[in-house]
């Protein structure tokens, strides 16, 4: 699959232009939502959880709530909306893939690319923001964090080969992620870390394989600390689900004509 992309490396770059120039195309405040959409939950979640339901944080290197909710709620919404508009990929493009040949898994790559690159911009603002105000982040730790963004955008792509081919099959799976990512986001600790979850629940969540991609990405920003083997762990599954992905897409794309 990697020497096939790069050998239509400039083709994956074109779509990945094209979702990006069309993602906000008419609207007022352009790529603009995808930082505007982040903040506005985030200080909805700060006021529910903080100022109405009061919850007490453990000690993690003396930060605000804020920081703590924001060091993993954009790599989760850029995982979301990665899977998500992976997931539709094909099918929005149903004309182009009915008439010229090409590999159809670019289409889904420059989808989860798209979401990739939008969100982690928007990150890195959110971070020298909460620098600047004052917060204790621990930016030496970027390369980490940055590798832990590259594996989940792994895990999204493995994730969107697999529902893209299954969206063109049975053109409901799209409604299906929405409740399943709705669950699965109070099943991970974006709004929480893992210390506050009961001890009897932790080895139920530490199922949850996004548990083990973004606690190492908030340990690493808000208390220096460097978990790779977590990271090299989630890698390692995250390679093997793009293979799996990868094949069921392969053997569903050759049927796509016909659905679509």
């Amino acid at each position: 699959m990697f020497r096939s992309v790069w050998r239509r490396r400039s083709l994956l770059l074109g779509f990945l232009r094209r979702e990006l120039g069309t993602r906000y195309a008419g609207t007022m405040g352009g790529a603009l939502w995808a930082f505007i959409q982040p903040v506005l939950l985030l200080a909805i979640y700060a006021f529910v959880f903080r100022l109405v339901f009061r919850v007490q944080l453990p000690d993690l290197g003396g930060n605000s709530y804020v920081t703590v909710v924001a060091c993993a709620l954009w790599p989760w919404m850029a995982f979301q909306e990665g899977v998500q508009r992976g997931t539709v990929a094909v099918v929005n493009n149903a004309d182009l893939v009915r008439k010229v040949a090409f590999p159809r898994e670019l289409l889904v790559m420059a989808a989860v690319a798209g979401s990739f690159t939008v969100h982690l911009a928007g990150f890195g603002v959110v971070l020298l923001a909460l620098s600047l105000w004052g917060e204790n982040l621990h930016l030496a730790t970027l390369p980490l964090v940055l590798a832990g963004w590259a594996v989940l955008a792994v895990l999204a792509l493995a994730l969107a080969l697999l529902t893209s081919g299954m969206q063109v099959v049975l053109k409901d799976v799209d409604h299906m992620l929405g409740p399943l990512f709705m669950l699965g986001f109070y099943a991970t600790p974006v709004l929480y870390p893992m210390s506050m979850v009961p001890e009897a629940f932790a080895p139920w969540m530490g199922l949850n394989p996004m548990v083990h991609a973004l606690e190492p990405l908030r340990a690493a920003l808000l208390q220096g600390q460097w978990q790779i083997a977590s990271l090299l762990g989630m890698a390692l599954l995250a390679l093997l689900l793009l293979w799996a992905g990868r094949w069921v897409f392969t053997r569903l794309s050759a049927r796509f004509e016909d659905f679509l």
